[in-house]
């Protein structure tokens, strides 16, 4: 093979990869922009008036240095509201001064939907004053000597609770 000859394959190979990269780009320009990372949220297309879940919280409020539980409920008429909780031994705890600080622990902290308020339903041994503290189902304070729940800000769309930044 002579110079000329290595030099056109050469340039031939060239052609050849400036081809593919611009089939490349074009397939890309084709499939659009990538999909944006989905919204924290939690799935509650199955949550019925009057039931809450608690979860592990997907998107922490600003300021939050420990893990905390979401409490998710759906009111009688039908309106979703999500609580920041504390957490103690991996269930949520009485949030006595802020979510974001560690609670009072309780077996069972839940909404009662027939008395209208949230709080400790059964409380652990040596913990029994926790079952005083209580809140409204919107996140109000009952006693004086508590803070309102932080409330986890979002909206329902389609099945799911997406959660807002900064909430």
């Amino acid at each position: 093979m002579n110079e000329r000859a290595v030099l056109a394959a050469a340039l031939r190979g060239l052609m050849a990869a400036g081809l593919l990269a611009l089939l490349w780009v074009g397939w890309q320009m084709a499939r659009g922009p990538r999909e944006a990372p989905a919204a924290p949220s939690v799935r509650v297309a199955r949550l019925a008036p009057g039931s809450f879940m608690l979860v592990d919280a997907p998107l922490p409020p600003a300021g939050a240095r420990d893990p905390l539980k979401l409490l998710v409920l759906r009111e009688p008429g039908g309106l979703v509201r999500g609580f920041y909780l504390p957490i103690d031994q991996g269930g949520a705890a009485v949030p006595v001064s802020g979510a974001l600080v560690s609670g009072v622990p309780c077996e069972d902290f839940a909404p009662d939907f027939t008395a209208g308020d949230i709080g400790c339903r059964q409380a652990r041994p040596g913990f029994e004053f926790a079952l005083r503290h209580r809140w409204a189902l919107d996140g109000r304070a009952l006693a004086g000597h508590l803070p309102d729940l932080l409330p986890a800000w979002g909206r329902e769309v389609e099945g799911d609770w997406l959660l807002q930044a900064g909430s």
